[in-house]
């Protein structure tokens, strides 16, 4: 029988090869040397004896998914939201992760003595190859456009100064500290610092989506996590590089990393819309529209192409490349596809999203079993750091924003000038969790951080660990309690957002009408056909009469899913949408349509401005 370290060969030495250099590998690991031999692996071990040992680790981690999702559904049906969902999987993953790393004694399929190392190298690229991309890709196709365009200048204000502040204030803090928890290089805590600033409220968004909060606080916390991941991807990016900032001075490091992170960042953005406009380009004149799971199926691969061909052949990030290519698909797919093929698409990369988020937060549980007490003590510091410096951004950019609003729409109501009042402020203050991006980074780091503290790569994951924990158990828990003592309108309550066609908005919606649709959209459209929601609509048509008399076999019209408009849906039927396809309306019929009748809502929208 091959030593035990041997089962993890095959596995490891495949993901390696797949992901083709992004996962980051020591050259002088003997360890790595010998994973990368696959046929090695496979002569000692026999590719029966590896499938049969990763079948037990299979049934293992799927147990464990199915048995997050039965407690999450009685948490549901109970109606308990102070227990996210996502720390029931944690929890469920702490354990999976005691049981795991043993010779045998307690499940006759475990792995054997697995290193942290060795652990940590697999679910990185795991992470990256297979889970990430989907979850990025989902986040932009179902985002709001109208609503996150509308809002624009103020969620980039958040997202990149915010991260800047955000950044300052915690690298700073950890170097005044330093002498408590040991961490004294500038380097490593502006690296970490950076890598730990990229929020991912995952549990405070999937609240406000399925309460149908107040739209403004949901597309500016939405949209600030989705882009504030990219700056701090970015600054983490050219901080963790292999080249040396030793010999220059403060201001040959500023403009290094201003210029690489400015390449890196607005090179990875342009990517994406070019890949998203290629996208679409292939589904339209390969008609693939006209088939419905052909064209699903497209959608669902192009994320992790998309993601490993911005790694490897462009050396950009994947993550922001992946997270613009589906912005701007989604924005062409809903008028290119059918209406049946439009749904598919969201459900489809909604559930697969849903399932990559449990395995991430899995792994956070699994790898919660290495914390060691100078990881414990650095991250119960960085968690009050994050607060101050979330504070510290929060706050003075609030003013900024509300008084640049006030100046610009002088003229109308507090609501309508769509101002944050001290409510929404809190509540973005309270959305700075942290979650799977964090966790990535921090396996990401290079061997480079060891070179002046032993181990420092492995308080820093540890200390990750215990801020992704704590957020979620003190913050994503406590999200639906504040919302109802602060008042802020949901479950249906909540009004439309009021919205401002100004220069910037009028300039996107002609270069699309006007210069992409006209390339991406065919003439016609085939947006009413399809099945599913011709059957949908029947149903729908028979609610609102009232009877249920002319359904077969005596079925219940109640049970049947209906896809109302955005502004009369009830909070049940919301948050069944929100969980099948993760927005309220598949459709977006309120988020697209056509151009004339976008042309009849601007000119209405502006004699109400006026």
């Amino acid at each position: 029988m091959a030593p035990p370290r041997l089962r993890l060969a095959l596995v490891v030495g495949l993901v390696l090869q797949l992901g083709a250099g992004i996962a980051n590998v020591s050259e002088g690991d003997s360890d790595t040397e010998k994973f990368r031999t696959i046929q090695d692996a496979v002569k000692q071990e026999g590719t029966e004896g590896i499938v049969h040992e990763w079948s037990g680790m299979m049934v293992c981690c799927s147990a464990s998914v199915m048995l997050a999702l039965l407690i999450g559904n009685f948490l549901h049906v109970c109606e308990v939201s102070i227990i996210s969902e996502s720390s029931v999987i944690i929890l469920v993953g702490f354990l999976l992760g005691t049981v795991l790393p043993t010779d045998g004694s307690i499940l006759c399929w475990a792995m054997g003595t697995v290193d942290v190392e060795t652990e940590g190298l697999v679910m990185a690229s795991f992470l990256n190859l297979f889970l990430l991309p989907v979850i990025i890709f989902e986040a932009g196709w179902s985002m709001m456009h109208r609503d996150f365009i509308n809002q624009l200048l103020t969620i980039l204000t958040f997202a990149v100064l915010g991260t800047l502040i955000s950044m300052v204030v915690v690298g700073s803090l950890i170097l005044s500290t330093c002498h408590i928890h040991g961490i004294c290089s500038a380097r490593t805590a502006f690296t970490y610092a950076a890598l730990i600033s990229a929020v991912d409220p995952v549990a405070t968004l999937a609240t406000y989506a399925h309460l149908q909060v107040d739209p403004l606080l949901n597309i500016i916390v939405f949209g600030e996590s989705v882009v504030n991941d990219a700056v701090a991807i970015v600054l983490f990016r050219v901080l963790n590089s292999s080249e040396s900032f030793e010999d220059l001075s403060v201001g040959q490091v500023s403009g290094r990393i201003g210029s690489q992170t400015a390449l890196l960042l607005f090179g990875s953005v342009g990517l994406g819309i070019a890949l998203g406009f290629l996208l679409m380009l292939t589904t339209r004149f390969c008609r693939l529209a006209d088939q419905t799971s052909p064209c699903v199926l497209f959608v669902f691969v192009s994320s992790f192409f998309i993601y490993c061909f911005a790694e490897r052949v462009c050396s950009m990030s994947g993550i922001i490349t992946v997270l613009f290519a589906s912005m701007f698909a989604s924005a062409f797919a809903r008028e290119q596809f059918s209406a049946e093929a439009t749904m598919f698409c969201a459900f489809a990369l909604k559930q697969a999203a849903t399932l990559a988020d449990m395995v991430v937060f899995l792994f956070v549980g699994i790898t919660a079993v290495y914390c060691d007490r100078r990881g414990l003590v650095f991250g119960s510091l960085v968690i009050a750091f994050c607060l101050l410096g979330r504070a510290a951004a929060v706050l003075p950019l609030a003013l900024l924003t509300n008084g640049c609003k006030s100046v610009a729409g002088h003229s109308l109501s507090w609501e309508k000038s769509l101002r944050l009042n001290w409510k929404k402020i809190f509540m973005m203050w309270h959305a700075g969790l942290r979650g799977g991006i964090a966790l990535v980074l921090t396996l990401e780091l290079e061997p480079w951080v060891d070179e002046g503290s032993r181990g420092t790569r492995d308080t820093l994951r540890n200390a990750t660990i215990l801020i992704i924990v704590f957020f979620l158990l003190f913050f994503g828990g406590t999200t639906k309690v504040l919302l109802k003592c602060l008042g802020i309108p949901m479950e249906g309550k909540a009004k439309p957002m009021h919205i401002h066609h100004d220069t910037v908005w009028r300039c996107l919606h002609h270069i699309k009408y006007r210069v992409l649709s006209k390339a991406l959209v065919p003439e016609t459209a085939k947006m009413n056909e399809g099945a599913l929601p011709q059957l949908i609509a029947d149903f729908a048509a028979v609610e609102r009469k009232g009877s249920s008399a002319s359904l077969p076999g005596g079925i219940r019209s109640s049970r049947l899913p209906v896809i109302p408009s955005q502004r009369s849906v009830d909070a049940r039927r919301g948050d069944e949408m929100v969980s099948l396809f993760g927005m309220v309306d598949p459709l977006n019929a309120n988020d697209s349509g056509s151009e004339a009748g976008t042309d009849e809502t601007e000119e209405s929208a502006t004699e109400t401005d006026e």
